[in-house]
């Protein structure tokens, strides 16, 4: 019963910011999955006359959105039953978590979100999202073909809850000139490597230049950091606890992070808009090196060419080596309070973003992760990773297999938001010091889990 309170009450109090949220974790067995009724009891349909399916994402940037608009309006034009999917941005995945839970509240929710992986375990287990398991198979849809590490939010309870959409890894984006200057010659091995370009980079400007920067995301930023000293990041395994605040991987990042920046070379992100901020340091070469999603790929690529800033992209590294998360969003039809036809109609919009087309261009338009197997086949990847200049966008394929994130949990959400605050306290108010901020974590741990 305090489980089910604790569920219910962070659908209806959500009120999560900031940048791209990080996704992953486990298969859930959870037999307390009400959503079964949403699929496997009703007769699964076919759209008979023409309907109108709304659908709410975080795709706002501008490559993301102008593609996205493309792919839209390619498929209200193509498909055969006169669907319209009509878009609605929401900012940022979890603001599509906050605006969704007041939506289906007040009993007027879309049919289609792109989900973070701190909703989806709660919008799942409170029986929101349809199971697409019966039109798979009756389509004979092939989720072998979807790229294994990327289905980690796509299973609740044996049914299919999600898929994959705006999936990706974390990107090192750095400037090649600075580096060069500064004596280096190849992208860092190793996050101590890192740090030691950073700063050489701060040194040799005297300190007008920082040399790397995050922004916080508990989830994503943080937790491969995390992960490459611990091996489970900021959450167990079991999504149930979080050990890292007893083995003391906790206690040396924060200690770590905040020495980087009262040293002066790893920049204090900005109290707002913390990605964007970082960005317009790094195209106004006042940022060596910063670590953001291989979403944005496209959109910091256009803009670092038009601030004349020459680009390198490689691997994330953490602790002794490389390390990377994965995050991103999957697109769920929302079955509550919406007639089998318009999941019927959601399903083909779903079933239309997986092709294999579709999939390539999201990816190369973007830099969105390709969630297919037969996508990474087509020419039309594989000529655009042949591309020198497009390494970065191959990097990030590449880096799935060893990628990490955290279980799915019905507690990634509380925890994530708690973990966040702890982390703001400690590096952008500089509030309190690290060993204040373990014992804050310790007692927001204990009253979170179980």
């Amino acid at each position: 019963m305090k489980m089910k309170r604790r569920v219910i009450a962070a659908l209806l109090t959500l009120t999560m910011v900031f940048s791209l949220t990080a996704c992953g974790g486990s298969k859930s067995d959870s037999s307390k999955n009400s959503s079964k009724k949403e699929g496997k009891e009703s007769t699964v349909d076919t759209v008979k006359d023409p309907i109108t399916i709304s659908f709410w994402h975080d795709r706002t940037s501008d490559t993301d959105y102008a593609w996205l608009k493309e792919s839209i309006d390619e498929f209200n034009k193509t498909n055969e039953y006169g669907i319209t999917v009509e878009e609605v941005g929401q900012g940022y995945l979890d603001d599509v978590q906050a605006a969704l839970t007041t939506a289906i509240a007040a009993g007027d929710s879309p049919v289609l979100a792109d989900l973070s992986c701190n909703g989806i375990p709660l919008f799942a287990s409170e029986g929101v999202l349809a199971d697409m398991t019966p039109y798979i198979e009756r389509d004979n849809f092939d989720m072998d073909n979807v790229v294994k590490e990327l289905t980690d939010y796509v299973y609740y309870d044996k049914q299919v809850v999600t898929m994959p959409y705006t999936r990706g890894t974390a990107i090192l984006y750095y400037n090649k000139d600075l580096y060069a200057n500064a004596g280096l010659n190849q992208a860092p091995t190793s996050l101590e490597e890192l740090n030691e370009y950073a700063k050489k980079i701060y040194d040799n400007s005297n300190g007008e230049v920082k040399g790397v920067g995050y922004t916080i995301e508990p989830t994503y930023y943080q937790h491969y950091l995390l992960e490459s000293l611990n091996d489970v990041g900021f959450m167990d395994a079991d999504g149930k606890g979080a050990s890292c605040l007893d083995d003391g991987s906790m206690k040396q990042f924060l200690t770590d992070w905040y020495n980087w920046t009262e040293e002066g070379w790893c920049e204090i992100p900005a109290l707002e808009n913390a990605s964007s901020a970082m960005q317009e340091d790094f195209y106004n070469g006042k940022l060596g090196a910063f670590v953001s999603s291989s979403n944005r790929a496209t959109s910091i690529s256009e803009k670092a060419q038009a601030a004349g800033i020459n680009l390198g992209m490689s691997y994330t590294v953490g602790y002794g080596g490389y390390s990377a998360p994965l995050g991103g969003g999957s697109i769920g039809i929302i079955g509550k309070d919406h007639s089998q036809q318009e999941i019927a109609a959601a399903w083909e919009f779903v079933k239309f973003l997986m092709s294999d087309e579709q999939v390539a261009q999201n990816h190369i338009k973007t830099g969105v992760l390709p969630t297919t197997y037969s996508s990474v086949e087509t020419d039309t990847l594989k000529d655009f990773w042949a591309d020198e200049k497009n390494e970065g966008y191959k990097i990030s394929y590449e880096q799935v297999k060893d990628a990490s994130a955290p279980a799915m949990s019905m507690y990634t959400s509380e925890w994530n938001s708690a973990v966040r605050s702890v982390y703001s306290e400690l590096i952008q108010a500089r509030d309190i010091t690290p060993d204040q901020a373990l014992d804050n974590l310790k007692s927001e741990a204990s009253t979170i889990f179980e």
